[in-house]
């Protein structure tokens, strides 16, 4: 896959150590693994420290593996060879997904950092969603997993009739978490995002049910955007419970690009 230059939008190689274009733009490879192609200030960029942490230790538990799995019967049934993971984050999906040539972006520097260590069959690339260092036309299918949608760099990335894969939570997804903490909890919004220049050929729920001890529990909690949003009187009510039986639902649209005339 051609990794393009953001600075003059020629074709990049690589050696061992870093990412040069024919106008001698060149961007060093990090010690981690990833590039910086981003053509902005990235430091602050992310979660907290301490969220990722709980991220981490969280999935690192395999409880949303039901999902890689669904991901990768997609990736199988399309025989999909050329994936992009937009807002890849830790790679914690992207690591395990069956495709045998796949880039991994987020803007994110601490994210890839951890994504890149573990991975080196993934290129993981430092850069903005919504304008990727990447050759148009180029993917078999676009990943995007509890992020912003990038509506016109994954219809520009996807080749004619090429896939885009969107994973959200579903209504009911934590929703005995939000009942702990909350008086009155809420359903997530499942409405259909039409995206001009794909077509939606197929959506489905997919759920699990577990039941998480203390520790994994607040894990959970402290990686979602909840814990930011709560008071600390209703973040207190978990103080009490032990372990906690939870629903994991995800709602998942498939779209096809529509082939250009």
């Amino acid at each position: 896959m051609k990794i393009i230059c953001p600075i003059c939008n020629l074709e990049m190689q690589k050696d061992e150590k870093r990412y040069f274009c024919p106008n001698n733009h060149s961007f060093d490879i990090a010690k981690e693994g990833y590039v910086n192609l981003a053509m902005q200030k990235t430091d602050d960029t992310g979660d907290t420290k301490e969220a990722m942490l709980a991220r981490r230790a969280f999935l690192e538990k395999d409880y949303y593996a039901f999902l890689k799995n669904a991901i990768n019967d997609y990736i199988s049934t399309f025989n999909v060879e050329r994936l992009t993971d937009l807002a890849c984050g830790e790679g914690y999906y992207t690591k395990d997904l069956r495709a045998p040539y796949k880039i991994g972006v987020d803007l994110s520097k601490k994210g890839l950092k951890l994504a890149a260590k573990k991975d080196r069959s993934t290129t993981y690339i430092l850069a903005s969603i919504f304008h990727t260092p990447i050759e148009s036309f180029s993917q078999d299918m676009i990943l995007t997993c509890f992020a912003p949608v990038a509506e016109k760099e994954i219809v520009r990335l996807l080749k004619d009739d090429a896939y885009f894969l969107l994973i959200r939570p579903a209504s009911h997804h934590m929703f005995e978490l939000k009942q702990a903490i909350y008086d009155i909890p809420y359903l997530n919004d499942e409405k259909i995002l039409e995206i001009e220049g794909l077509k939606l050929v197929e959506e489905k729920n997919i759920e699990d049910h577990v039941t998480l001890n203390k520790d994994d529990m607040m894990n959970l909690f402290m990686m979602t955007p909840y814990f930011y949003k709560t008071s600390l009187k209703d973040k207190s009510k978990l103080d009490s419970i032990d372990t906690l039986d939870i629903t994991f639902a995800f709602h998942m649209s498939l779209y096809q690009k529509n082939k250009q005339i």
